[in-house]
């Protein structure tokens, strides 16, 4: 066999010898140690694992000279080490800004309905002490587009029986002729019906009304029906506030128009006029 082909037979077989020990020494992670190495140095191949390594070379001794090996392993480590240091300190501040910024979920806060006292009274009788009663009716004031509705106070005798039926259908009569005179007008409608039957709890009157009484009006005569009812009744009776109901039924809205109402009517401050 010529030198030639022996040179390159025994090339390929340092070559397989060569990467049979690169693949031994990656498998075992411990590496080869040549016979003059000494304990606790890397061998030869592991020097080539340099980023992403798992087991880096340790430190020279405080006597001995670092090699350039060495120099540069450490050198390697270190650059790695602060991406990586660096790389998750970018992510975890991004993800925590998106996580405050982006969210949709909105936390809110449960509150426990107030709760009224085991011993406050729950129901309460209407005072029925005879004498005067204050009503409340309507009078426009001014002319043309600067004409407003005010309330009107006007005064009716009252001797017996139940106060609040008194008080209704006063209002149902409407003004008395001289009064009428004077320009007072009803806000609430002719044919103005009620419930006999009601029921006060905790200062607050339950009233049902007939289907009328939110018939046949606009927004603003809505209001004013709704006041004339309300200051006639809370200036009369011990009561804090009228929740309304037509004909049986609570009702949110009044008439066509849709006019909210809150669930518990009081007095809207207005101007008052007195004859």
């Amino acid at each position: 066999m010529p030198d030639s082909e022996k040179l390159k037979s025994l090339l390929y077989v340092l070559t397989g010898i060569l990467f049979v020990l690169v693949l031994l020494d990656k498998s075992t992670g411990s590496g080869f140690r040549s016979s003059g190495s000494k304990e606790g140095n890397s061998g030869f191949f592991s020097r080539f694992n340099t980023l992403g390594k798992n087991n880096p070379l340790p430190p020279a001794s405080p006597g001995e000279k670092e090699s350039h090996e060495e120099v540069m392993d450490k050198a390697e480590d270190e650059i790695l080490s602060e991406l990586m240091q660096n790389g998750t300190a970018s992510v975890g501040r991004d993800w925590s800004e998106s996580e405050s910024n982006d969210s949709d979920d909105i936390y809110i806060p449960v509150v426990d309905p107030a709760r009224t006292s085991g011993t406050e009274s729950t129901e309460h009788s209407l005072r029925q002490d005879p004498g005067e009663v204050e009503l409340y009716f309507l009078k426009f004031f001014g002319k043309g587009n600067k004409s407003h509705s005010r309330l009107v106070r006007v005064k009716r005798n009252y001797s017996s029986g139940d106060k609040l039926h008194f008080i209704l259908r006063e209002l149902s009569k409407g003004p008395a002729p001289e009064e009428k005179t004077k320009g007072v007008l009803n806000a609430l409608p002719q044919k103005f019906t009620y419930s006999s039957e009601y029921s006060v709890e905790n200062g607050i009157l339950k009233l049902s009304l007939g289907s009328e009484f939110e018939s046949g009006a606009g927004p603003e005569l809505l209001k004013d029906r709704v006041d004339q009812l309300c200051y006639s009744l809370l200036e009369n009776l011990n009561i804090k506030g009228i929740k309304l109901y037509i004909n049986g039924k609570k009702v949110h809205s009044l008439g066509g128009v849709g006019l909210p109402i809150p669930e518990v009517l009081t007095k809207n401050p207005r101007k008052i006029a007195v004859l």
